[in-house]
């Protein structure tokens, strides 16, 4: 299992104001998300697992929770269920801009290819 690969695409919407460092691949970055941003940075899988999926998250914000989700299950050997993410972001209608780890912002759509594309590299 190779964790910390699709680390960019830890994302937030660019109007989420909560914010967290953490250190991925040697490299410091700041995440600006409050949907498990923190458990996330931590590599605390079971407790962002849970925020993402127990918690209340509203609409605005669903598509950058599956990103979110899909970077866990793919850090967790959940290829299928990852890709299985990526591919509803990119079938849906949302292409919002998401802040990611670099501080760069790109459209969900991106990201989600981009996700696609290194899962398919693990198999």
């Amino acid at each position: 299992m190779k964790t910390g690969i699709l680390s960019f695409a830890i994302i937030a919407g660019l109007s989420f104001s909560m914010t967290a460092s953490a250190a991925f691949d040697g490299q410091e970055v700041e995440l600006k998300s409050d949907v498990a941003a923190n458990q996330l940075a931590q590599n605390d899988w079971s407790a962002a697992e849970h925020a993402l999926l127990q918690g209340e998250v509203e609409k605005k914000d669903a598509v950058f929770a599956k990103l979110n989700l899909a970077y866990l299950y793919s850090s967790t050997g959940r290829i299928e269920k990852a890709a299985a993410l990526y591919q509803e972001v990119l079938d849906g209608r949302d292409n919002s801009f998401a802040m990611t780890l670099s501080g760069n912002p790109r459209k969900v759509k991106y990201i989600a290819a981009d996700g696609l594309k290194r899962l398919s590299s693990l198999q």
